[in-house]
């Protein structure tokens, strides 16, 4: 599977399905999304405008739903849709958020608390600095394969690197991608 930050915290799944997460891009997403995810309601992870011109399915809280309205899917801790997982999540000063999982790649939003998930393969992570020490330590206990950081600008990249020094002190494998830049996993 390809994977593609497109800045924000928004990322294109590539493989057998195409996903999207979070529609609040700054580079366009390729041709083909089927279905659409957000995290939470903040308008730096969900736009609408953005989120229309894609002409796919919808699954989001009842809040964005409802802040919108939207027709799609609630996105409801424990349901799962086209084997995409929803788990917890928790996102500062949001009404309500979830956590996407599906197939190895865990996707929480911007939240510094990470849920219980195995077989963690590739993480995305936000990169606050006051959170640096629990990203460090849910990585510690979740050993994913790959640490990712997003939501970050280009002019704020070196928080992104701050992050990443702490994970190479652990021994924890950070990559950091451009905005439009892919992983393949």
């Amino acid at each position: 599977m390809r994977i593609r930050w497109l800045g924000n915290s928004c990322v294109e799944l590539l493989g057998e399905r195409r996903f999207l997460i979070d529609p609040n891009f700054l580079v366009e997403p390729e041709d083909g999304v089927e279905l659409v995810f957000v995290t939470h309601e903040h308008a730096d992870h969900f736009d609408i405008q953005k989120f229309k011109k894609l002409n796919a399915g919808l699954v989001a809280p009842y809040t964005v739903l409802s802040m919108y309205h939207l027709d799609g899917k609630r996105a409801e801790v424990g349901k799962e849709f086209e084997g995409v997982k929803i788990l917890e999540s928790w996102c500062l000063k949001s009404e309500e958020s979830v956590s996407y999982f599906y197939e190895g790649i865990l996707h929480p939003g911007d939240s510094a608390r990470f849920p219980e998930a195995e077989d963690v393969r590739l993480v995305f992570t936000a990169c606050f600095p006051d959170f640096y020490d629990d990203y460090v330590n849910a990585f510690m206990r979740m050993k994913p394969e790959i640490v990712v950081p997003f939501h970050f600008s280009e002019q704020k990249r070196y928080i992104a690197e701050g992050l990443k020094k702490r994970l190479d002190r652990k021994r924890i494998y950070c990559r950091i991608l451009g905005v439009g830049e892919s992983i393949d996993i």
